[in-house]
C-alpha cells in the first residue's frame, strides 16, 4: 500500500485552500500590508501609493496576481510589460506562508501568461542583501546578470 508522508499531505491540503486570482485596485490595502510586512521590499512613495498601483493594474490587467490561502492574502506578484520585455516590479510572500509553494504558484501562473503573450524574455530587480529572494530566483532557474550595471533617475 502506497503511503503518504505527513509532509505531502500538508502541502496537498495547503495547495487545495490555496486561490491565485488576478489583482484588482480593491486589493491594494492587503497588498501594501504585506510589502510593508516583508524585509527586502523596495518601495516608492509615487509608483507603490493606492493610485499608482491603480494606475499600474489598468495599463497590465493580465499580469498581476494575488494568493489566498484559507481567504487570508499570502502572496502577490505584479509585472508589466512595455512591448518588448517582461519585468517583475514585486513579489511577496507572507512570512508565515514561506516555504510552501505560493510564491513559484504565482510564478508559474505568469509565466505561463507571459508565455501565452509571446513574451520571450523577463526581467527582474532583488536587493543584493536580500538572501532569500537571490535564493528563491535562482531556484526558480532566473540568471543573475553581474556583468550589468542598473541606473536610476527620478523625474518627479
Amino acid at each position: 500500500e502506497y503511503q503518504v508522508s505527513e509532509l505531502s499531505k500538508r502541502v496537498a491540503a495547503m495547495n487545495s485552500a490555496l486561490q491565485l486570482r488576478p489583482m484588482q485596485p480593491a486589493d491594494y490595502p492587503q497588498v501594501a500590508a504585506l510589502w510593508h510586512n516583508t524585509p527586502g521590499m523596495g518601495m516608492s512613495e509615487i509608483d507603490d501609493s493606492e493610485q499608482g498601483i491603480t494606475v499600474f493594474l489598468a495599463f497590465n490587467p493580465e499580469l498581476n496576481f494575488v494568493a489566498f490561502v484559507d481567504d487570508v492574502l499570502s502572496g502577490v506578484i505584479m509585472c508589466g510589460y512595455d512591448g518588448r520585455r517582461a519585468t517583475i516590479y514585486h513579489m511577496a510572500v507572507a512570512q508565515g506562508q514561506r516555504g510552501r509553494g505560493i510564491g513559484t504558484a504565482l510564478l508559474q501562473q505568469l509565466e505561463r501568461k507571459l508565455s501565452a503573450k509571446n513574451i520571450s524574455k523577463g526581467r527582474l530587480l532583488v536587493f543584493a542583501d536580500n538572501q532569500s529572494g537571490n535564493q528563491f530566483w535562482s531556484k526558480q532557474g532566473w540568471i543573475l546578470q553581474s556583468e550589468l550595471n542598473y541606473y536610476s533617475k527620478a523625474f518627479a
